[in-house]
């Protein structure tokens, strides 16, 4: 079962990552220019992907799909934290959150009986 949990956080983590790319882009373009792209590029990939996984799939391989693509995040945010880097932290826990969740409530769908 898919985890309507688990798409909320990761559509608010797209848009979290929207909103910084608006925020920032003019003053990010103008220090770095094209690296602007990779800068926003990755945690947008990674929580589009991880939407894609979390519909995708009924599987447990959907969260930890999502905790992979959210340890990717935060490694991006790390590494670019020397800049803004860091605001990128907040998608990233929300990626983090969202594997949880997944995890959480397709564990519960597998211990719950089957009923025919």
């Amino acid at each position: 079962m898919m985890s309507r949990g688990a798409q909320v956080l990761i559509v608010v983590s797209i848009l979290s990552v929207a909103a910084l790319a608006a925020w920032y882009w003019s003053e990010v373009w103008e220090d770095s220019g094209s690296f602007a792209f990779a800068l926003f590029g990755i945690p947008a990939a990674c929580a589009v992907i991880a939407l894609a996984a979390e519909r995708a799939t009924r599987t447990m391989a959907a969260p930890v799909l999502i905790a992979v693509l959210a340890a990717v995040a935060v490694g991006w945010s790390l590494i670019t934290g020397l800049g803004i880097g860091l605001v990128f932290l907040v998608p990233s826990v929300l990626l983090l959150l969202a594997a949880a969740v997944s995890w959480g409530d397709r564990g519960r769908d597998a211990a719950r009986p089957v009923h025919t």
